[in-house]
């Protein structure tokens, strides 16, 4: 009998550290510290983690130079049933993304390429009255 409670602690706690392991917390500032320069290599999105069940993604935010071109790529991103937001914290240079692991990297970053094209679109196709109009409906991050 003590052998099977010795055996059922060491499985529970193997299970929790292991779980504590897998994913990522972008408001953890250590966390988040580990990636402040990261080096993207002139890529926008780049597939950076990956657990049993997720493909986690980081972002160059910093391409974006207007509040517009934040908020109008994050309101994108809620529109793909690939892509789930983790990081709402548009101020930073880089936002973090997971997928589900049934879609490949290749895959997401294309999503991520196209949401970007797109907004880079808007962005200068449209007046700066439209755009403050669009904000004033759309902003959900003041």
């Amino acid at each position: 009998m003590k052998r099977i409670i010795l055996f059922s602690f060491i499985l529970f706690a193997a299970l929790t550290i292991r779980a504590q392991k897998e994913g990522i917390n972008p408001g953890d500032p250590s966390f988040n510290k580990k990636y402040e320069n990261f080096d993207f290599k002139g890529q926008f999105a780049v597939l950076v983690y990956k657990t049993g069940d997720y493909n986690y993604l980081l972002l160059d935010f910093s391409k974006f130079s207007t509040r517009f071109e934040r908020i109008y790529f994050m309101n994108l991103s809620f529109t793909s049933d690939k892509l789930i937001n983790i990081d709402s914290d548009i101020a930073k240079n880089e936002v973090w993304f997971k997928s589900d692991k049934m879609y490949d990297g290749p895959e997401i970053i294309k999503v991520f390429d196209e949401m970007k094209k797109k907004t880079f679109t808007a962005a200068t196709s449209w007046t700066e009255e439209e755009k403050s109009r669009w904000l004033k409906e759309n902003d959900k991050y003041k």
